[in-house]
């Protein structure tokens, strides 16, 4: 027994290597390959009185590619793939919760007070801070000069600062 057990350490040492390369070129994981080469191991060494003794290496192998193969069938390994909706709701912003509902809070609060403009300044402050179109766009949308859409935006800006004031106190 002990003869069997130091033969066995020695076909370990001998043949690991063999054994992570099969169970890696059916993975394509190291980790799984590293688990598929214990069990491996085990397998052999638990199963070591059915040896015939005759080639160990081809034993061996074949056992490693069983377990391979039994691995690659399992429904427990079933692989679900993320769609591209999912994986852009897992990307990292960087926001905090936080971050994210003063931005939220903050945006109403900005439309709330340019609701309470009168026209035409009214359009520009929605158009401008809230829909986030461009005053060349509106210009172009709206047929009013560029020059004129500055100056209802300038006068829209004063406006609000003093609404924005007036809701602090």
């Amino acid at each position: 027994m002990v003869i069997q057990k130091q033969q066995f350490a020695n076909y370990i040492k001998q043949y690991e290597r063999l054994i992570i390369t099969i169970c890696l070129s059916f993975t394509k994981n190291y980790f799984d390959a590293e688990d598929l080469a214990q069990q491996t191991f085990l397998s052999a060494y638990t199963n070591f009185g059915k040896f015939d003794g005759v080639n160990f290496k081809a034993w061996l192998a074949t056992i490693a590619t069983n377990k391979c193969r039994d691995f690659l069938k399992s429904p427990a390994r079933a692989i679900n793939s993320l769609s591209h909706e999912d994986c852009e709701v897992l990307v990292d912003t960087g926001e905090t919760p936080e971050d994210i509902l003063l931005e939220k809070h903050s945006r109403e609060r900005i439309y709330s007070l340019c609701e309470k403009l009168k026209e035409p300044y009214k359009s520009v402050a929605v158009n401008y801070f809230c829909e986030d179109i461009k005053l060349s766009d509106m210009a172009k949308d709206t047929g009013q000069s560029l020059k004129t859409l500055q100056t209802h935006l300038y006068r829209s800006k004063k406006l609000l600062k003093i609404l924005w004031e007036e809701e602090l106190m």
